[in-house]
């Protein structure tokens, strides 16, 4: 930029601008993006007016008639009716306008970068003189005529200097004027005259008008192109925020909400905008809800409230929720921003610290118990057995004999508690290794076959003749999983009518195993229960609990996964999915 002076004192241009109309928070203002001006330096076309024969004319200047001028009266309502026009598009128009309506004359418009404090535009009804195109300065009358001063120019990044200076021809005459909306300069408008022509005494009164019109016009549309972009930049910054966000009214009716928690809760942004937001939250919890709501509504923010909000197949997701009250632009309270931080993850970290809390206590216990009970136990289980052998041969009273079973079975049942204990706190040496599937299902069945027979079942093999794919993983563990699923299946169905079905099939990557029975089921409130250690289905001395605890860890051992399904009276089925090889 050219910043010599002429008879004046000249402004700089160092220096941030900070009367941006833009209301600086913490943060800092959000960020226009930089024109995209389709051509930064343009002339504009005016229409059919030779301009050298109007030069020679221009003397009459004070007499050319404009019976047009009324046209650009027309021309700021229309253009203020229309919405999608922006800055540049109006100053082309008004400038095209302005060289039909006061023919002769050569006008250039300036538009400045109020941010950056830059030429941003410049356009112009003539050839501009070599070098003048960059220049950016204002007179100091026109600087006054608007009741501004040299600050205000130095904040728009324009020089000030005491006379008018041509832009089109060094020997002509002409004046500018600051175009100016709620005391910022937006810009300078220039108006020249051909050599030796006088001006109008009329011009400058209409073009200060004009001027103002104009001014007005680019400033509402660059208040229109600032809030579409800073309207995108919302859409855009909720949307690809990571966490769930909600904006409600005061009414409590949805008005924004991010991708992040349209997705946690499976539903469309249509089906929840404008609906009040206790609807989405748990029955139990909107009691303490609407009562942190009414606080940030009265400008008390709250943090860590942990809120059950209802996804679209009826569960809930568990948020932990920091409520901030919105301002409008008065300093009233319009709404609420709700920030939410999913605890699935939380949750699922607090479980597995507390499994691994308890195979820790777990481990200790059964080196404990084993080197303790070990020994004992199993010279009571010797002497029981031979005792009871013994009974039976000569002839003992059979309360006698019966008392000696029950010895021999309590016996039992303790050891076999310990070496579960063992099993579900000591992890695997065995090495991993690719295995058929169809190998490891045939083999648990053999193993099974007593219990299988003595119970009566019914087995259907419903994965021969399926090519699966191989897994890795332990064959002594895995025979594990499927012989305590295929016993629990056996103790759960009516003696002599059980029927056991095993599926298994390709799927997502992996093998799902599905074991069926038809036994008595188990309640809905236990489906999650019965992998906790310790809990059984099978009542008091019959089992250690420990089965399927030992069968999810295994499970998760080989990074498969495990559920259950089961209704009252019908029967149960265990998911097993294992990752292919």
């Amino acid at each position: 930029m050219d910043k010599e002076m002429k008879g004046s004192e000249e402004t700089e241009t160092d220096g941030a601008n900070t009367d941006d109309g833009w209301e600086t928070r913490d943060s800092g203002p959000v960020p226009l993006p930089p024109s995209r001006r389709r051509e930064r330096i343009g002339q504009v076309e005016t229409g059919d007016y030779p301009r050298a024969a109007i030069a020679e004319a221009i003397e009459s200047a004070r007499e050319v008639a404009v019976p047009s001028w009324d046209e650009l009266t027309d021309l700021f309502y229309r253009l203020d009716a229309d919405e999608h026009a922006d800055d540049e598009e109006i100053l082309g128009v008004y400038l095209a306008a302005f060289g039909r309506v006061l023919a002769g004359r050569a006008f250039v418009v300036r538009l400045v970068n109020p941010e950056r404090r830059t030429l941003d535009l410049v356009r112009s009804t003539a050839r501009l003189l070599a070098g003048r195109q960059e220049r950016l300065r204002i007179t100091r009358e026109a600087l006054s005529r608007v009741g501004l001063g040299l600050e205000d120019a130095r904040r728009a990044g324009i020089a000030v200097v005491q006379q008018y200076e041509p832009d089109f021809d060094p020997a002509a005459r002409g004046f500018d004027v600051a175009l100016v909306v709620d005391g910022h300069l937006l810009g300078v408008l220039g108006v020249e005259y051909p050599t030796a022509a006088e001006i109008p005494a009329e011009d400058r009164a209409r073009v200060r008008l004009a001027a103002l019109k104009l001014a007005g016009a680019l400033s509402r549309a660059r208040l229109r192109h600032e809030a579409t972009y800073l309207s995108g930049y919302l859409a855009r910054l909720l949307d690809n925020a990571a966490v769930p966000i909600l904006v409600i009214d005061r009414h409590r009716r949805v008005q924004v909400a991010s991708a992040a928690l349209l997705e946690v809760l499976g539903v469309s942004r249509e089906s929840i905008i404008g609906r009040d937001f206790l609807h989405l939250v748990a029955e139990s919890e909107r009691g303490a809800l609407l009562s942190a709501i009414s606080g940030a509504l009265r400008g008390r923010a709250r943090d860590n409230l942990e809120v059950g909000i209802k996804r679209h197949d009826g569960s809930i997701l568990r948020l932990f929720t920091d409520l901030v009250s919105v301002h409008g632009p008065r300093g009233e309270v319009d709404g609420v921003l709700a920030i939410g931080r999913d605890l699935t993850e939380l949750h699922q970290l607090e479980s597995q610290i507390l499994q691994a809390e308890k195979l820790a206590t777990l481990g200790q216990l059964a080196a404990g118990v084993v080197h303790e009970l070990n020994n004992p136990l199993t010279s009571i289980s010797v002497y029981a057995e031979y005792l009871l052998s013994k009974g039976q041969r000569e002839g003992a009273d059979s309360a006698d004999v019966e008392k000696l079973r029950r010895i021999v079975q309590a016996a039992e049942r303790i050891l076999r508690f310990t070496r579960d204990l063992v099993t579900y706190a000591r992890p695997s040496t065995e090495a991993p290794k690719r295995l058929s599937l169809t190998d490891v299902l045939d083999q648990s069945l053999v193993f099974c076959e007593h219990v299988i027979t003595e119970a009566g079942t019914t087995v259907e093999k419903a994965y021969e003749g399926i090519d699966l794919p191989e897994i890795v993983g332990s064959r002594g563990q895995l025979q594990q999983i499927f012989i305590n699923l295929f016993t629990n299946a056996c103790h759960a169905m009516p003696m002599g009518a059980g029927r056991l079905v095993v599926e298994a099939a390709p799927e997502r990557g992996g093998v799902v195993v599905r074991v069926r029975d038809n036994g008595s089921g188990i309640p809905q409130d236990q489906l999650d229960a019965v992998f906790e250690p310790f809990f059984s289905t099978k009542g008091e001395g019959k089992g250690t609990g420990l089965g399927l605890s030992i069968v999810r860890k295994i499970v998760q051992q080989h990074s498969g996964r495990i559920h259950i399904e089961s209704v009252i009276g019908e029967g149960t089925t265990f998911h097993i999915w294992l990752p292919a090889a």
